[in-house]
Formats: C-alpha cells, structure tokens, sequence
C-alpha cells in the first residue's frame, strides 16, 4: 500500500513493488511533493475540493493500487516543515519532461538525414507511417492550442492534471489511429497501435486491435500472439476486488474479456480446439459469459463431430446469436433429424440470407454491400466459414445438397426476396413508419421460421426418403 518517505527537502508518495526477476522489494515514486503550500492543499486545508481532485487524479494514475488516505494525510502533515515555501513547478513539471522528449525525438530526425545516408533514408522509410501519425498529431494539437482557459481545461498551479493525466491513452489519440481501421487503411492502423502499446505499456486494447488486424488478414499466428498479449496486460487491470456479475460492466475487465473472446475465436481457426474449449469455460466459469461460451462450444463441437453438444449449444443462443441457427441445422441434420434442422437452417437463412448462401457454396453476382445489413450479412458468411472449416471441410455431398435444395425451392427464395425487400425497406425509411420494422422482427424471429418449416415440410421428407 502507498506510503510517504522523505528525500531531502521533498516528500515522496512511494509503492513496494517486488521485482520478478530478483524478488526484491523495490520503491516505486508515485508523486513527488515539492512544496509545503502543495502539501497543504493535498491533505485538505486549502479547501476539501484541492483534496479531493488530487486522490482522483492520483487513482486514476494508478488504478490498480488501493490508497489509505486518511494515513497518506497524516504522514503529509507530519512532515510539513522538511518543505519549502515555494517552488518552481512550470519548469519541473510542465516543462522538463516534454522538453527533454522532444529534443531527444527532434535530435533523431535532425541526424536521420535520407539527402546523406541511405541507411537513414530506409529507416526513415521504415517508420514512414509512424511518423505520419506523429505528424498529423501534431497538426492537430497546434490547431486546438488556442482555446480560451475554463474549469474544464484549466490546470492548478502545482500542474496536477498535466502531470497525472491517468495511465491510459488519451482517448482523441485513440480515436484517431482507430479512424484509419474503420476505414480500412491497415497499415497506418498497425503503425499507430504498435506505437501506442509502446508509449502506454498497459494498452491492452491496442493488442486487441492489432489481433484483429492480423486475423483478419489470416496471419493467425500472430493473431494468437497478439491476442494471449491481450488477455495478459488485461488481467493487470482489474481491480483488486471484483465479482463476476460485475465483469462486463466495469471498464477496466473489458479488454481481458475482449481478449479471451478473440483468442478463443482465432484458436478454433487454426484447428487448437482443445485449448479453444477450455477458454470456453474460462469465459463461462470466469467471467460469466455464457453466451460467447455457448456461441465458441457450438462452432468447435461442430467441427469436431460432436452433433449433440453443436446442436444444444447453439439452439440456446439462436435467438440472440441468430448465426448460431446455422450451426444447429448442420449438426440436426448430421443426426438425421432433417424435420428439426429444417426451421433451424430457415431461422439464420431469414436473418442471413447471404450467409446462407454462402454456406452451401451456392455462387452469387459480385457486388459490395451497399447498407449496415448487408455488411453484416456478408461479414456473417465470412465468419462463419471460418469458424466453421474443419466441418465445412469434410460436409457429406448428401448435407450439402439437402440444403442447396432448400434454398433453390421457389417458396423459399420468396421468402428471401421478401425479407431483403422488408430490411431494405425498414433500412430506408425516414417517416417513422413501423409497419417494415414489424414485419422484419417477425420473420427474424424463429417462431416464424418454425410456422413455414411446417409450410415447407416436403423439402425434409422429401429429402429423407430420397436418402
């Protein structure tokens, strides 16, 4: 637990932290205390309000660490005479670490000359979207630094928010590099997060970022990588007292989860399904995420042959998760209950019919997604294929066939044809009409599937006798 120790004529807000390597105890500053009027306003007596932003602001540097206050004040207090009246806090802590850094950067782009050396012409070519990112933030920061000074942007005059601005990345600069991956400029998304996670050491979600990258780029060994990184710097996180109904909720427990979630995916991908499925019940015992668990265990049974376990994991969440519906008609069917893998395979086709379709191989004319539910469908077959390619893989042709048949059915295609219409209807409108968004609702839902299963009945029998 932080303590206080004097050096000289300041006092020092100290942490022991063992070290993993020796196992010896080491001091780590937290805050250094410079004068006795800064010292007066920590522990209260220039006004509660100075104390109570400085206990914020210091937890909010370190949040992992719990702080006996009331202690922490005493100590202060104790110790008010080693301290002198004034001091110099602009140059100290406004000035000299952000004046240091940026000779140090400006003195490597002054020697980095590429007119000189050709080594530096590569590794400024090396870094070239790096130091795109940089220089646009720079512009940026130039361009804002005129703003008048109000409560929400003004600083003390001990500098207290400068210098404890919390141990996250600031969240415009996160903003920012995650702009270039919405809009698909990978490259400078990899630079800035790859830099990010080396300015801010506990960016978990800058791994998770650079996973998701690499997945879906299929460099699924790095994805692996990366994502472990994730769930690792996650875990450093937490608070120190949490429950489990709590885990989602809380801010700081979602890049752990994030982690694990992305990991699980990706080591069913690469065929590691073992350790995809005990990560299903770290998800399940441990965070309380059932669902993703469920989601995870129905697309790895599937893959595995395990019908029963693909068929009842999936069923519970279809509802939610409708592109679970898929992987419960696939492992029906495999059991020989087409009657029951029929309404199942209509549910996700109803919701996906792109994905549908996609699936069973069926071709279809090139053209981009032009809306939100487009793109979810199309990402929904991408997904699914992969998530589902050890049983895709070895999918007898009789499966195959039983489902291309039913989406070759007239009926069948009407019904597509009438939800796409309906979605692109709902999608469109501007008049707050609901009678689409009704409709809509209804056909995703799977009692509507189940109702023109019975409808549709004769593809299944049909189906078995012929086999």
């Amino acid at each position: 637990m932080p303590y206080v120790r004097k050096k000289g004529r300041q006092l020092l807000l100290v942490h022991g932290e063992r070290t993993p390597e020796s196992g010896q105890v080491q001091q780590r500053v937290l805050f250094t205390i410079y004068s006795k009027p800064e010292a007066l306003a920590i522990v209260g007596k220039g006004g509660e309000r100075s104390a109570r932003l400085f206990e914020d602001l210091v937890m909010g540097q370190y949040p992992a660490l719990r702080f006996d206050w009331k202690t922490i004040r005493a100590a202060i207090q104790q110790n008010l005479d080693i301290l002198p009246d004034r001091y110099e806090y602009r140059q100290e802590r406004l000035e000299k670490r952000f004046r240091t850094d940026l000779a140090a950067f400006a003195r490597q782009l002054f020697l980095a000359d590429p007119q000189n050396l050709v080594s530096a012409a590569n590794l400024i070519k090396e870094q070239r979207r790096e130091l795109e990112l940089v220089s646009e933030l720079i512009d940026w920061r130039l361009e804002l630094c005129g703003q008048k000074e109000d409560e929400w942007n003004g600083d003390n005059e001990y500098y207290w928010r400068f210098s404890l601005q919390g141990w996250g990345v600031p969240p415009d600069t996160e903003e920012l590099v995650a702009s270039y991956l919405e809009k698909g400029d990978y490259r400078h998304a990899e630079a800035g997060f790859r830099l990010l996670t080396e300015c801010f050491d506990r960016y978990a979600e800058g791994y998770n970022y650079l996973g998701i990258i690499a997945l879906d780029e299929r460099r699924l060994d790095d994805a692996v990588k990366l994502f472990e990184q994730t769930v690792k710097v996650g875990r450093t996180l937490f608070p120190k007292r949490i429950s489990k109904k709590r885990y989602w909720s809380d801010l700081s427990t979602r890049p752990y989860i994030r982690g694990l979630r992305n990991l699980t995916l990706t080591l069913n991908q690469v065929g590691r399904f073992d350790e995809a499925l005990a990560l299903c019940d770290r998800l399940d015992e441990e965070c309380g995420d059932d669902i993703t668990a469920s989601w995870h265990r129905a697309a790895i049974s599937l893959n595995l042959g395990t019908w029963p376990g693909a068929s009842s994991n999936a069923r519970r969440i279809a509802q939610i998760h409708p592109d679970a519906a898929f992987i419960e008609a696939f492992a029906l069917e495999a059991l020989g209950q087409r009657q029951y893998a029929l309404p199942a395979f209509l549910h996700g086709a109803l919701n996906y019919p792109r994905a549908a379709k996609m699936l069973v191989g069926i071709r279809q004319p090139p053209k981009a997604p032009a809306s939100y539910h487009e793109r979810d469908d199309h990402n929904a077959g991408v997904s699914l294929r992969r998530n589902l390619h050890a049983y895709l893989a070895k999918q007898p042709r009789g499966s195959k066939a039983f489902f291309r048949t039913v989406l070759a059915d007239s009926r069948v295609g009407q019904l597509l044809d009438e939800v796409v219409e309906t979605v692109r209807r709902w999608d469109e409108d501007r008049t707050g009409d609901r009678t689409a968004y009704v409709r809509m609702m209804l056909m995703h839902s799977r009692p509507f599937a189940e109702t023109e299963a019975q409808r549709l009945r004769d593809l299944s029998e049909g189906a078995s006798q012929a086999d």
